[in-house]
């Protein structure tokens, strides 16, 4: 069921038709608890025995680049909000240089000279970093019509930092009431306009966002006028799997069978706020964060934007959902998702995507149905099998973490291995266990990402 409640911002809402998930978790229904586990938990932990796993047969199984995995993950800003943490532009560049996200998405907009030079002489900075945007166009930005030249000249301003022009945003909650028609009219405006441009065969053409993704099939096929197609799916404080597949069927009512592109999902932590979707605890989100782009990636999201990178203003008391999408507090401080998600993206990144991706042979003694996976390989040859249990880490009727058990198993390979290194991104940046000359060892699969570099 999907279900939309306005405030503001609205937000798409998705409800498990199943229910909570962790009521079939690994070993038991988990406990209850305020605080956020760490530590390394391969201290004490009893390893699966070995004949637990001696029929099941490592079976091959075809990587993904790393690279491009890395690649997929952006962060929507706004960096023309002066008047909030994000006017402080050492900072924000401080802080995405330390994250390491490369994608950004930020709104297009024209005014006098002095701000257009101050706001994409941000983006021209940014993207000496590597940084690109992708830039939103909207009716509603004051833009006014959609000639080639005023393409070209943002196109310019921004000293060539754009990669995608994105149609309009959320028009079918924006009170137009021939919205239908401009969403369209605008969109095919965009991509006419995009041909005349000097780098057009770098840059892509988004289709426009919807608040309710149910509405594509009122908006109809433009899958003529876009390059990729986009959604804005919410979990609403449930696992992020819960989205799919039904978000990209609607999806490809409007862009067929074009690649698609998640401009805008993520998480808020206003939990005392019950106006709109619920919140999560600080420490869910740095378990879902991750995860979220995991399973985005897995099922075939080219990229996927979250919203947002910090929080636009100071609310102690948490009343405010609004003001809480970010990875970054208002004051500056970096939330548990921020070191999470940094983590994982040190640990994944390349330089490259492989001339030609590899396969490898393994198995997991544990056939637990909430134990998802990614198989990544990188330039060097290196495989990193990503695992995690997709499971609720978070009642939010309750407002409560939930603290689930980690799921024992033995991992086989079909040759040994030279080496063998578990990283769990949410914990800390070093491995947590290493391994040499094995084929078998012990894992205990947690509710957030664990990395297993394989060098073989």
């Amino acid at each position: 069921m999907i279900r939309l409640v306005g405030f503001t911002k609205m937000k798409t809402l998705f409800v498990s038709p199943s229910g909570p998930s962790w009521l079939a978790s690994c070993v038991m229904t988990p406990l209850l608890a305020f605080m956020l586990i760490t530590g390394n938990p391969y201290g004490d932990a009893v390893p699966t025995q070995p004949g637990h796993a001696a029929s099941i047969t490592p079976a091959p199984d075809t990587a993904r680049s790393a690279f491009d995995f890395v690649n997929s993950i952006g962060v929507n800003t706004h960096l023309n909000y002066f008047d909030t943490q994000y006017g402080n532009f050492s900072f924000i560049s401080r802080e995405l240089q330390s994250l390491g996200i490369r994608h950004l998405r930020d709104g297009a907009h024209l005014q006098n000279a002095d701000y257009n030079r101050t706001l994409y002489g941000r983006w021209i900075e940014l993207g000496k970093l590597g940084i690109r945007f992708d830039a939103v166009l909207d009716p509603r930005s004051k833009l006014g019509e959609m000639p080639p030249a005023l393409l070209a000249n943002i196109d310019e301003l921004s000293g060539r930092t754009i990669e995608s022009f994105e149609g309009p945003n959320e028009l079918d909650i924006s009170k137009i009431p021939n919205w239908l028609s401009v969403d369209r009219d605008y969109q095919q405006a965009i991509f006419k306009a995009a041909q005349s441009l000097p780098n057009r065969s770098v840059i892509q053409i988004i289709a426009p966002s919807l608040a309710f993704a149910s509405q594509a099939s009122d908006l109809g096929d433009i899958s003529a006028y876009v390059d990729e197609g986009n959604l804005h799916p919410y979990p609403a404080a449930k696992e992020p799997s819960v989205i799919f597949p039904q978000q990209i069927d609607f999806a490809r009512m409007m862009s067929g069978a074009k690649k698609i592109v998640i401009t805008e999902t993520g998480y808020h932590n206003g939990i005392k706020d019950h106006s709109d979707q619920p919140g999560i605890s600080e420490a869910a989100a740095a378990r879902y964060i991750p995860r979220l782009y995991l399973e985005n990636f897995a099922n075939g999201i080219a990229r996927t934007y979250l919203y947002e990178f910090l929080d636009e203003a100071a609310d102690p008391a948490l009343n405010h959902f609004q003001l809480h999408w970010g990875l970054i507090r208002s004051d500056g401080s970096e939330k548990p998702a921020f070191f999470a998600l940094k983590n994982l993206i040190a640990e994944l990144r390349d330089t490259e995507t492989p001339r030609q991706l590899g396969s490898l042979s393994w198995s997991l003694s544990s056939k637990d149905p909430h134990i998802h996976h990614l198989l990544l390989q990188k330039s060097t040859g290196e495989f990193d099998l990503v695992l995690w249990q997709e499971v609720s880490s978070y009642d939010e009727k309750a407002q409560i973490d939930l603290v689930n058990p980690r799921c024992p198993a033995l991992l086989t390979l079909s040759h040994k291995a030279r080496s063998v290194a578990l990283y769990e991104p949410l914990i800390q940046s070093d491995p947590v266990k290493t391994y040499a000359n094995r084929a078998e060892f012990a894992v205990e699969i947690p509710d957030h990402p664990m990395v297993i570099r394989i060098v073989q």
